[in-house]
């Protein structure tokens, strides 16, 4: 609050008037109190002659300067706290917007997902249907029986996935059957196509089986065993490999079977016939994995005792050198099919299947993809 000459001396006439005996005209009396009578021979301020000068009490004055201080301060508390109020609310409402674009980007991100997850299903979905994805009634002891039995009464029999109850065994297994390639009835041990299926497992996997059926899988030493291993049948061995320029080449045996677990499951093998060479017997005896049992890295049979030579170097374990891969290792030799690649080295590979004998220009295939697929060739009803 301002305080100008002409407020002071009103303020000053309003006191005098107040003051009991006072009888004098109060202009008059405003400036008697206000003006001090000059000193002899003094003359008046400003050098105007009979103007006098108004003066304020000092308490008055102090009174009107804390008066005047204490309305400033009460202004500037009004504007700190009006100001407070309106910075927390600006605050508030940026948050909340904040907020807001927050839920809505996480909302987005759900939806994304879930566009991805339904994604995801319709692809699984549309691979499986490709095939019979549904298990159809077990129509026989493997494909070949199934396709046998089926042959008389339906035009053409699909490839899929079918339930099969091998001769004298206690339980029936579903198996991927092929119908469709080279007059059909082949049962599918193994495939590797996308390298999604990781294929680096211990014993138990490789004894029991891995994988999806109508993708990468490895059915099962136990199964294949019991496949095989019937009585009056005989089993051949069929190998199609893949290169990653489409170069399609294989590997055929026509006599294939596998002693029990008590054995390590080794395996035997027929006449080979094929394109790619005979990768399982190699170039020399020391190469031969023909008869040799199943090897993983916590079964070790690859008769490394105590060091299998490879190239210029040593090394303790197949499965170890293979990546923890299992297979019927001999002193590591020239095939596995089930190899998976050092990631380190290999970051550009999804899988690396070798076969050291399928060969352009004195240099191994690289393998894209491969089946391995048996099928009975001498029944007996």
């Amino acid at each position: 609050m301002m305080w100008t000459t002409a407020t002071l001396l009103q303020f000053s006439l309003l006191v005098s008037s107040a003051i009991p005996g006072n009888h004098l005209n109060q202009s008059e009396t405003a400036n008697e109190e206000l003006s001090d009578p000059p000193a002899k021979d003094q003359k008046p301020p400003g050098g105007v002659k009979g103007q006098d000068t108004c003066f304020i009490p000092c308490d008055i004055t102090a009174k009107l300067l804390r008066d005047e201080k204490h309305s400033i301060c009460g202004q500037l508390q009004q504007s700190l706290l009006a100001f407070g109020r309106s910075t927390r609310k600006l605050m508030r409402d940026v948050m909340e917007e904040q907020q807001r674009a927050l839920d809505v980007l996480s909302s987005q991100v759900t939806e994304l997902m879930s566009k991805v997850q339904t994604l995801s299903s319709e692809v699984q979905r549309s691979n499986s249907e490709m095939y019979s994805i549904k298990p159809v009634q077990s129509h026989g002891r493997d494909c070949s029986d199934i396709k046998n039995s089926l042959m008389s009464v339906v035009p053409k029999i699909p490839s899929g996935i079918y339930i099969i109850h091998p001769e004298d065994t206690d339980s029936s297994f579903e198996v991927f059957c092929e119908m469709d390639y080279m007059e059909g009835g082949w049962t599918v041990m193994q495939r590797r196509t996308d390298g999604l299926n990781d294929f680096r497992r211990p014993w138990a996997d490789y004894v029991g089986g891995f994988g999806h059926l109508a993708g990468e899988h490895w059915l099962g030493l136990k199964k294949v065993f019991n496949i095989v291993n019937q009585k009056d049948a005989r089993f051949q061995l069929h190998i199609v490999l893949v290169s990653h320029d489409d170069i399609t080449s294989y590997a055929s045996y026509d006599d294939f079977r596998l002693d029990d677990e008590t054995q390590f499951f080794r395996i035997h093998l027929g006449r080979y016939a094929g394109s790619a060479g005979d990768a399982f017997r190699g170039y020399d005896q020391d190469q031969n994995q023909d008869t040799a049992p199943f090897s993983t890295s916590d079964v070790d049979n690859d008769g490394c005792n105590p060091f299998c030579p490879l190239g210029n170097s040593t090394v303790e374990s197949c499965s170890l050198q293979h990546n923890h891969t299992g297979w019927w290792f001999n002193q590591c030799g020239l095939a596995n099919l089930n190899a998976s690649p050092e990631m380190e080295q290999n970051r550009d590979r999804r899988t690396y299947i070798l076969w050291d004998t399928w060969r352009r220009s004195g240099v191994p295939h690289t393998i894209k993809s491969v089946t391995m697929k048996i099928r009975r060739i001498d029944t007996n009803s």
